[in-house]
């Protein structure tokens, strides 16, 4: 390539780096708000609460079944939310749900990948539920011990806000965990907290 045109374009490469990394979060897919309000129920199909977060299941019309999280009480400024939304949207492993897009209008929300079985908790406390043998168990187990490993060791920067529970633990349609909270938190501390929870229930 010609060094007159690399000078000419570098500029222009530099600024959007700049705004790809602060401010609006750049390709990233925008839901209405109304549609997120519909797939969830209006808000009433909670999976789990923190004192920061609430997680809904939401199911949209081309019948996917995703996890929307509602980020309530974070005081650090919009440019602060972005970025922490462009740190999600670069984490990929196959057991972290993905984050698909966002809505900022009415509420904050998130928007994460498929959730087809639900939480791990509802397969443990669910009477009318199958229960999980012991090779999906196991399964549960590695994949959430793989995600850890690659959040803590793998990520740059490592992400320590992570957060495990039974209602935090999502499931595809293979039974592959997936861990959903993770970062996002309106304290400064790094943490992992793994509440005490049986697998071995049900």
């Amino acid at each position: 390539m010609d060094h007159r045109l690399i000078r000419k374009l570098r500029p222009r490469l530099l600024a959007w780096l700049r705004r790809s990394r602060s401010g609006r979060v750049l390709f990233m897919k925008r839901f209405p708000y109304k549609d997120i309000k519909r797939a969830t129920d209006g808000f009433q199909s909670i999976m789990y609460t923190t004192s920061h977060i609430a997680a809904y299941k939401a199911r949209f019309q081309d019948g996917g079944v995703v996890l929307i999280k509602e980020m309530r009480d974070y005081d650090q400024g919009k440019d602060a939310f972005y970025r922490e939304v462009q740190l999600l949207g670069r984490l990929h492993h196959r057991h972290l749900l993905a984050l698909k897009g966002l809505s900022t209008g009415h509420r904050r929300l998130l928007v994460f990948d498929n959730i087809e079985r639900g939480s791990l908790k509802e397969h443990l406390t669910d009477p009318i539920r199958t229960p999980l043998d012991w090779k999906t168990r196991l399964q549960i187990v590695i994949g959430v011990v793989a995600a850890l490993e690659y959040l803590l060791l793998f990520n740059e920067p490592p992400m320590y806000h992570v957060s495990i529970s039974s209602s935090s633990i999502m499931l595809d349609e293979n039974f592959n965990a997936k861990l959903s909270d993770v970062g996002l938190q309106s304290s400064g501390e790094n943490y992992v907290t793994v509440p005490h929870t049986s697998c071995a229930k049900g």
